[in-house]
């Protein structure tokens, strides 16, 4: 060994890289694709399980919040890793369709066999979770959680949920990014860490989480009537507003390096 390691890439290096990583990434056939969106759904389910044993263990504090976001990011830190298809880190394709790597089409017709994808991921993940009596742990304090998470998510008006939509996947995204800037495993796990431990922590809508954190809780209550109306508004405004801050930094870090416009030079 010649002692040597790549250095992490920052800043302007990160952006300069980004579209083609992003469009790399997708240049795959669609079942390839839709075989990640699956595992991705999958894996940010399980970072909702983790997160409603934090939850279901203890009073809701500003620590507890901020261990339960932590234990969600073990589901980012499986998409980053496995290099699955996450939508709301997908909203970036934006930077290379707006660069010409990546035609809209691609760029459309890619979010919404990942969205799709990713929903099937979610709920096979549920169901196995439900199956497995997962809902009984800590004496049914996972349940509780669960109940109470779904009962806080479908309360929330539109322009909240769609503010919280906005602002979850700027976090998301910064992870993403940052670890897009990585070359090791452990230095990728890092970046991960602090935005999604916040976006959880504050309570922020993801709309990929929701697939799972919505469906566990409804099923913890019983399985209430005359909720599938909030529960389509929610993922319908959590979505779009996971698009709008996923723009907002692929847009913002690419063309405050430079990259948006494309350089010409």
């Amino acid at each position: 060994m010649d002692g040597m390691q790549k250095q992490d890439a920052v800043g302007p290096e990160i952006a300069d890289a980004a579209p083609d990583l992003l469009a790399k990434k997708v240049a795959v056939s669609w079942p390839r694709i839709a075989m990640l969106g699956i595992a991705a759904g999958a894996f940010i389910a399980f970072g909702s399980i983790a997160y409603l044993i934090v939850q279901g263990a203890g009073e809701t504090t500003g620590a507890v919040q901020l261990l339960s976001g932590a234990a969600f990011s073990i589901g980012l830190m499986l998409v980053v890793v496995t290099a699955a298809e996450l939508f709301t880190g997908d909203t970036m394709l934006m930077l290379p369709a707006a660069t010409g790597k990546m035609r809209v089409s691609v760029m459309l017709g890619t979010w919404a066999v990942v969205w799709l994808t990713n929903l099937i991921g979610s709920l096979a993940i549920v169901g196995l979770f439900l199956a497995a009596g997962g809902l009984n742990g800590l004496d049914g304090g996972i349940g509780e959680a669960a109940a109470a998470t779904a009962a806080t998510k479908l309360g929330k008006g539109a322009a909240a949920t769609l503010a919280s939509g906005i602002l979850a996947n700027m976090l998301v995204c910064l992870a993403v990014w940052m670890a897009m800037g990585a070359k090791q495993v452990a230095a990728k796990l890092i970046a991960v860490v602090p935005p999604v431990t916040l976006f959880v922590a504050a309570g922020f809508e993801h709309s990929i989480a929701n697939m799972s954190l919505l469906p566990l809780g409804l099923a913890a209550a019983g399985w209430p009537g005359g909720v599938g109306v909030a529960v389509a508004s929610n993922l319908a405004l959590s979505t779009a507003g996971n698009i709008l801050g996923g723009a907002a930094v692929a847009f913002a870090l690419g063309s405050g390096h430079g990259v948006v416009p494309a350089d010409d030079d």
